[in-house]
């Protein structure tokens, strides 16, 4: 006997729907980023790089499904990815509540691309470079605030001299600025380094260019941030960008 209920219909996809999904997701899960060394956290990422083929059939079908306007396959990939999103916006800007609205600007970008999405590369490279978009263009847009909390740097101790601590905090946001300013190649490539913490190879990939390009990128970009930040800025360059 049929039920009568009537058959359900998908919606519209609508970048209004997917900026919901994204602030449910992002506002029910308000945690400090995972942030250590810088060594222990690249050693979590080379572990996550390696999915099971399970895994990679899963991600492919909630990224088609994604495409295709459902929302719950949407909130899935939210779920998988806003912490890497988060931990890279707040490596950059050094502010969790800013770091937030990057992701979730991230996640809108996201939605709105995968239609194009090819899968011919992996899709947390691809998310890497969105993200570190999203951070130079933050990064140039507004003056971030940078707290302790953001930083590969040990605790300041209680007899810290303040006008030492002062110094260095806006050593890091004439570092962050710098980088935001370099041309596009240049910029794309360190920021995917120094705030997505990506190794040359992971580079390579996200970008789509040679290994060698990458390197030479690297070099150019730091002797401009040399040149641009002067003395000063060097044990703080080598700090975020080494």
């Amino acid at each position: 006997m049929p039920s009568g209920k009537p058959p359900t219909t998908r919606r519209p996809r609508s970048a209004d729907s997917c900026a919901n999904c994204a602030r449910y997701r992002l506002a029910s899960a308000r945690r400090k980023p995972i942030l250590g060394p810088a060594s222990h956290r690249r050693g979590m990422a080379k572990v996550q790089d390696a999915p099971s083929l399970e895994e990679d059939a899963e991600e492919r079908r909630l990224i088609d499904r994604s495409a295709a306007g459902d929302q719950e396959a949407f909130r899935q990939l939210v779920l998988r990815y806003h912490r890497l999103v988060i931990n890279v916006a707040f490596r950059a800007l050094g502010e969790l509540a800013l770091a937030e609205d990057v992701a979730q600007d991230v996640f809108i970008k996201v939605y709105k691309a995968l239609p194009s999405y090819r899968h011919d590369k992996p899709f947390k490279h691809w998310l890497h470079r969105v993200a570190a978009n999203a951070v130079t263009d933050a990064l140039r847009r507004r003056r971030p605030i940078v707290s302790l909390d953001g930083m590969d740097q040990p605790p300041a101790s209680s007899d810290a001299d303040p006008q030492d601590i002062a110094t260095r905090h806006d050593l890091q946001r004439q570092v962050r600025h710098a980088i935001a300013s370099l041309p596009s190649h240049y910029r794309d490539t360190i920021a995917l380094q120094a705030f997505g913490e990506l190794s040359y190879d992971e580079i390579a990939k996200t970008l789509d260019i040679p290994l060698g390009t990458v390197m030479s990128r690297l070099n150019g970009a730091k002797k401009l941030l040399r040149e641009r930040l002067g003395s000063l800025a060097h044990p703080e360059e080598e700090a975020n960008t080494a």
